[in-house]
């Protein structure tokens, strides 16, 4: 047998090894895409004379529009429920109705479905420094809002520490497979035949 014929193996294995690690790292990857929120208005820690009539939230992919999977709670400082409505959806545009009247700081937390099919959900807050009285929007432009911490009542959570842990695990696991093959196919060596 020729030496030559050995090293083949070892080559085709090293290579099996590097694209089973590029094919994991890209099956994992469209999972870290899930949409978040690009603007808001009210915009996080905004402060504004009076409760709108309404807040919108601005998307960076169109959110999933089904029976439950969009979910808006507004409170004041007191905690009481500000919410008017059902919110809509409008391709990267959630519109949450309001009622009543505020004062101080007011809570927003929101839950949607991202396009990825991930449950996504986080909350900030904007201070209505007026009376409170409710009054209807003036050209609701997004702005950029503050992440704050996830509400641990909301279901959906954040699974892309894990998802990289898997990953990382599994491009380890897969390396260490490769390497033992290739030690058992130089421990073992050519055989030559004279």
């Amino acid at each position: 047998m020729s030496h030559t014929f050995h090293k083949r193996p070892a080559r085709a294995i090293v290579v099996l090894g590097a694209l089973v690690g590029a094919l994991l790292a890209g099956v994992a990857s469209p999972a870290f895409a899930h949409d978040e929120v690009i603007g808001a208005a009210p915009a996080a820690g905004s402060e504004v004379e009076a409760l709108p009539s309404e807040i919108v939230l601005t998307f960076s992919g169109v959110l999933i529009d089904e029976p439950g999977a969009t979910e808006v709670v507004v409170t004041d400082a007191a905690g009481t429920d500000l919410t008017g409505g059902d919110p809509t959806l409008d391709g990267t545009r959630l519109t949450q109705p309001l009622e009543g009247t505020a004062s101080g700081e007011v809570t927003v937390i929101w839950r949607v479905v991202s396009s990825d099919g991930h449950p996504v959900s986080d909350e900030y807050r904007f201070t209505v420094a007026g009376d409170g009285a409710a009054v209807a929007p003036t050209g609701v432009e997004p702005s950029p809002t503050a992440s704050a911490p996830e509400d641990p009542n909301m279901t959906g959570t954040d699974m892309t520490p894990w998802l990289w842990i898997g990953a990382l695990v599994a491009v380890l696991g897969g390396g260490a497979v490769v390497l033992i093959a290739v030690q058992r196919s130089t421990r073992n060596g050519p055989s030559r035949e004279d």
